[in-house]
């Protein structure tokens, strides 16, 4: 079972648990394949990782995840940091906005140099 973002989940992939939304209502089953409508409601609920069933699929996507990982400076995680500080950073929408915003400015800072 591998935990992937909702941005590397592709059709077909396996579920490999239940997966529920914040009130506790099921989504998706365990075992059920994954389809663009699937795809479109989860990004709806702000679902941000799905738990899916070992395969190539899933192991590809993983390795795509690790890829695209950012490797910011100190300074960069602290102007970060600042600007989000009144945010609930658990919330899935602003965890996704912050992983955009630190990788734009990580992205920024290497084109400038």
């Amino acid at each position: 079972m591998k935990s992937v973002k909702i941005k590397s989940l592709r059709k077909g992939m396996v579920t490999a648990a239940e997966l529920k939304d914040r009130m506790g209502r099921t989504l998706l089953t365990a075992g059920q394949a994954i389809t663009e409508q699937n795809l479109k409601t989860l990004k709806a609920w702000g679902i941000t990782e799905v738990n899916i069933a070992d395969s190539e699929g899933s192991k590809k996507a993983s390795q795509e995840e690790g890829q695209k990982a950012v490797k910011a400076s100190p300074a960069i995680i602290k102007e970060q940091e600042a600007l989000f500080k009144f945010t609930d950073r658990r919330h899935p929408a602003i965890t996704e906005l912050y992983d955009i915003c630190l990788a734009r400015k990580v992205q920024m800072r290497q084109e400038g140099e």
